[in-house]
């Protein structure tokens, strides 16, 4: 076999191969891959009277005040993503909230200081103590 025929068959191969992938990767709709998505980003058990079962992911900083409150300690932090060139995506900065007895959120945010920050993650924990360790 010579070079330029090797070559149409690895190429033939490749196609083959990432068509084969792409077509077994579809399998779930995009709503239960949003709900599984979903699902991840909530740990623990949340009780129904707990003021974080009124929770949703995606859910906007003022929204979840307006609906349970200050926290009683926040901190923030830069992630990785802001280091990247050029990159123009929302998760360049985190911002974590901390409810006594409830325990913790998680958002994501872009922008300078982290504005438009978005619930990204809720983890339900009954011995939080509220405060940075």
């Amino acid at each position: 076999m010579n070079k330029k025929n090797y070559q149409k068959l690895l190429l033939v191969s490749l196609i083959a191969t990432l068509s084969a992938c792409a077509s077994n990767s579809g399998t779930k709709s995009a709503a239960a891959e949003a709900q599984s998505q979903a699902e991840q980003q909530i740990v623990g058990n949340i009780p129904a009277g707990s003021p974080f079962s009124k929770l949703k992911i995606g859910m906007s900083l003022q929204q979840v005040h307006d609906t349970i409150g200050e926290p009683t300690d926040r901190h923030n932090y830069t992630t990785g993503k802001a280091f990247i060139p050029y990159y123009f995506g929302s998760d360049t900065s985190r911002l974590e909230e901390l409810y006594k007895a409830q325990g913790s959120l998680t958002f994501t945010g872009s922008g300078v200081g982290g504005t438009n920050f978005k619930l990204y993650k809720i983890v339900y924990d009954a011995n939080e103590t509220g405060y940075n360790k």
